[in-house]
């Protein structure tokens, strides 16, 4: 009779100890990120049968349960897959956007009335050689912003690309710590225990790889995990994946080389394109891809088309030595394009005649009137000519307009494309909020529970101790009435 009393009074010592070393645990990782609140769960031993009955032996710790929902974890992981996407675009987006910096008094719409302002003021003085000095400024700085902006989204394209580099980085690295602790898991929980906090690290790197990859977790019987990303898998088992970025230039190689070489994901050894995407990586190569492009697209559509109209009026003027007539036939104002090299935002400046004489930019359209002003009242016309822009977007779509309604086209979409990216970024963290909050509900630590629990399990342990007490009180009385 002492004897099973010492056994199970020992299996409750045990048995509670076990249970106060869980929530000292917890109470330790109240703070870790990405931990999970454990429980010891208790379970009665299995009784003996006397001659009187089925007599309990006592308790001991079944498992260590770690409290997690796997609903809660896919739903979490669901929306942090929006806010990577929606985050990392509404993030690009801004930049590209501050690259315009409109409205602005040294802006694109600012610059182009200049340059129109200054051929009317050169119609109204078509004998000033200070109007035309004027007109070679105001020439100079809009080609000057064209380059300017062209260098901006050129360094927003190499900043994007490193950007890139360092996100496929981190997936690779995110999926060899996934294979790596599959392994560790199915090693460690061989002897029909779960490893809790393995699996915790595990869970943590789940979450980024959602939010990085927009990666999808198929949970396995075996306690490891498959991870899919786009419709491949990115993680089996022990084995994973690499994914890998590149360049893909156009075949056959065009004669206008490409300022912006779209790029394209990769799985492992398949040459084909990984799709399809989501989470931070898709923002990424959609602003690489798609945007970026589109917005150089329309610079250079502009640039090459104020080259274009300027010049077929400016040819169509003439220049004096003096009051002598008849007049020399003027030549291009802008720098005109090869078929190889043509007039973009990047290269379009004054002509070198033009740059070096201001006295050879052209106001009259009539070789015997010097004081003519047809070619200045023209030029300064083309400031209200719709249709003088039209740019065709890779879908097919074709857009339109002035010099000036163009360009504010082009800043009202960025700004449009930047607004709604940042709308969506805000409820996307929204529901990424409280989706943790729904998890934490059930797998966070509240140190006021556990400190409750910890009071609850120390009685237990106490009164486990009071009953070795008895016990050895009673096994003393025995023993003096032998």
């Amino acid at each position: 009779m002492g004897s099973g009393l010492f056994s199970i009074a020992r299996s409750a010592l045990l048995s509670h100890q076990t249970a106060l070393q869980t929530i000292s645990h917890n109470v330790a990782n109240a703070e870790t990120p990405g931990f999970s609140r454990q429980e010891a769960v208790l379970a009665a031993n299995t009784p003996v049968r006397l001659y009187n009955g089925n007599v309990g032996t006592g308790v001991h710790v079944a498992t260590i349960q770690r409290k997690r929902d796997l609903l809660l974890d896919d739903n979490y992981r669901s929306a942090n897959v929006l806010a990577g996407n929606s985050t990392m675009r509404r993030d690009l987006m801004q930049k590209v956007e501050d690259v315009f910096g409109e409205p602005s008094e040294t802006g694109m719409s600012n610059a182009l009335d200049q340059f129109w302002n200054s051929w009317s003021d050169l119609s109204a003085q078509p004998n000033s050689l200070a109007a035309r000095a004027v007109v070679q400024q105001r020439g100079r700085q809009l080609g000057q912003l064209f380059n300017d902006y062209d260098t901006q989204l050129t360094q927003q394209r190499t900043s994007n690309l490193e950007l890139l580099d360092n996100t496929v980085g981190r997936i690779n690295a995110l999926a060899s710590q996934v294979a790596e602790l599959n392994t560790r898991i199915l090693a460690s929980e061989g002897n029909g225990h779960v490893a809790n906090d393995l699996r915790d690290m595990r869970d943590l790197r789940l979450d980024e790889l959602a939010n990085v990859a927009g990666t999808r977790v198929v949970n396995q019987p075996n306690g490891t995990v498959t991870v899919v990303i786009g419709n491949s898998t990115l993680v089996e088992g022990d084995t994973w994946n690499k994914v890998s970025a590149q360049l893909e230039p156009p075949v056959p190689t065009p004669a206008v080389p490409l300022t912006d070489v779209p790029v394209k994901i990769r799985l492992g050894d398949s040459p084909d394109r990984l799709a399809p995407l989501d989470g931070q990586l898709s923002a990424i190569v959609k602003v690489l891809n798609e945007d970026i492009p589109a917005t150089r697209g329309r610079l250079d559509a502009m640039a090459s088309q104020i080259v274009t109209a300027v010049n077929t009026a400016h040819t169509a003027g003439y220049v004096f030595s003096g009051n002598t007539v008849p007049g020399t036939a003027a030549g291009n104002f802008f720098e005109a394009g090869t078929v190889t090299n043509p007039v973009r935002a990047s290269n379009i400046k004054l002509d070198n005649a033009i740059s070096a004489d201001p006295g050879k930019i052209a106001a009259s359209n009539d070789a015997n009137g010097p004081t003519s002003n047809g070619t200045a009242q023209a030029l300064a016309a083309l400031r209200i000519a719709d249709g003088t822009v039209t740019w065709t977007a890779p879908n097919g779509t074709t857009e339109s307009g002035s010099f000036v309604g163009f360009f504010r086209g082009l800043v009202t979409r960025l700004g449009v494309d930047t607004a709604s990216a940042n709308d969506s970024a805000a409820v996307a963290e929204n529901l990424v909020q409280q989706a943790e909050i729904r998890r934490q509900s059930v797998s966070g630590v509240n140190t006021d529970e556990e400190l409750v629990n910890m009071l609850r399990v120390q009685q237990s342990y106490q009164a486990a101790a009071k009953m070795i007490t008895a016990a050895d009180e009673m096994l003393k009385t025995l023993i003096n009435l032998v």
